[in-house]
């Protein structure tokens, strides 16, 4: 195992650095981490002034067979020499390697670039990450001599950029994968601790079944899969109340906790429980129509353009009185009716002549319907077909096809049910 450390010019004092019921006594927190986890290698990164002045008292109270590697680091005066640091501290590591850091010593930036070093190493290197140590000898206990400085361990700290990014996933995609599966590490440490513990045990159950639930969500966002997601989001806030109390409990989970009104004004809109059967239809309609604009919203290109299609269908059904929605025969009627009517649509226009619908009449709309539906298919099978075609067009163009179509889609009335 490597720790890696950080080394400056500094006053030194001699402490009592205590970590897990074990204590050392030295004048540098990276000498005590040796002591606490036994590293192979020790790699300290030092200015030229701590190389000069400091090092030498650091290496006579460290071990004599342990490997130590000083390297030369700058200042960090600008946003170039931070990169250059992270970069030096990065190419130390090898991928899958076990390491740990104590970030005690060093220039005030240099903790918070090792902590972010350590988090990306982890995450970015797959590295094993034993420790993140920190000697708080600003609170260190002073009535005792020599004074006794605990040792604190930021490895859970890591969490919150973890949090961050899964957040940060959601806010932009609406992808809550990554957060249940934060939210499922904290139900193995919860349920790990509950020894029995019925009440604790219930709570972890708690965690894991909203964990479930944000998957299967983001599951059935990502497959297109309408029904089955309105389903799932108006089964989610049960699902939030159950997590509740160990939301509460969890210091860990509170950046979740932050989170849970962005939860629910992104999901909470598309709730609808019962979608498919046919006195929901118009509210069903209206739900999807919701779901198409929060796919564009999140540039969610493809499924926006596949749930327009097929939403364009729904809504000619239920105006024709069709409201079984999903039965094929059914479907395909009238996938027939709207491709006839879309051809001669397109053709009268090419030939400068005026449209009369023979079968769609009764909609309202029609040209704006059948003018969607000509470049929504037109669009769909562009991507469908991953541009193996001839004339297959740029992604900007589709995107603003996509968007076109569903400011058509936008327009469409909806039933009173709807409302």
């Amino acid at each position: 195992m490597k720790l890696l450390t950080f080394l400056g010019v500094g006053k030194y004092d001699t402490t009592a650095y205590t970590w897990q019921g074990q204590e050392h006594g030295c004048s540098f927190a990276p000498v005590a981490s040796c002591h606490f986890l036994q590293p192979d290698t020790l790699i300290v990164f030092l200015t030229e002034g701590a190389q000069d002045e400091v090092y030498g008292a650091f290496r006579a109270a460290l071990p004599a067979e342990l490997t130590v590697q000083p390297i030369p680091i700058p200042l960090g005066q600008d946003e170039q020499e931070l990169w250059q640091i992270f970069e030096q501290v990065s190419s130390c590591v090898e991928p899958g390697e076990e390491v740990a850091f104590d970030i005690t010593h060093g220039l005030r930036s240099f903790p918070l670039l090792g902590l972010l070093a350590a988090a990306f190493l982890r995450s970015g290197l797959r590295v094993s990450l034993r420790a993140v140590l920190y000697g708080a000898f600003d609170v260190r206990d002073k009535s005792v001599t020599p004074h006794r400085t605990p040792m604190f361990d930021l490895t859970p700290m890591l969490s919150l950029l973890e949090w961050a990014v899964a957040s940060d996933r959601f806010n932009r995609t609406g992808d809550a994968r990554f957060l249940a599966s934060l939210l499922k590490q904290q139900q193995k440490a919860l349920a790990t601790t509950a020894h029995g513990d019925r009440e604790l045990l219930a709570q972890a159950g708690g965690l894991g079944a909203l964990a479930g639930k944000l998957t299967e969500v983001s599951q059935a966002l990502r497959l297109i899969r309408p029904h089955q997601a309105m389903a799932e989001v108006a089964a989610l806030p049960q699902r939030l109340a159950w997590a509740s109390p160990a939301l509460e409990r969890s210091a860990t989970t509170r950046p979740f906790s932050l989170l849970l009104e962005s939860i629910a004004a992104s999901y909470l809109p598309l709730a609808l429980a019962d979608a498919s059967e046919p006195q929901n239809a118009w509210a069903n309609i209206a739900k999807q129509r919701d779901m198409i604009n929060w796919y564009l919203e999140r540039e969610q290109w493809t499924q926006a353009a596949t749930l327009a299609r097929e939403w364009l269908v729904n809504w000619v059904m239920v105006q024709l009185g069709h409201t079984q929605l999903t039965q094929r025969s059914a479907r395909e009627r009238v996938e027939h009716v709207i491709g006839a009517e879309t051809e001669d649509f397109v053709r009268a226009k090419q030939e400068g002549r005026r449209f009369v619908s023979m079968f769609l009449a009764p909609l309202p709309a029609v040209d704006e319907v059948l003018a969607a539906w000509s470049a929504l298919t037109e669009v769909r099978n562009d991507i469908n077909h991953a541009g193996m075609r001839e004339n297959s067009k740029d992604p900007e163009t589709l995107i603003k096809q996509i968007s076109w179509c569903v400011e058509r889609l936008n327009a469409l009335p909806l039933g009173e049910e709807a409302t």
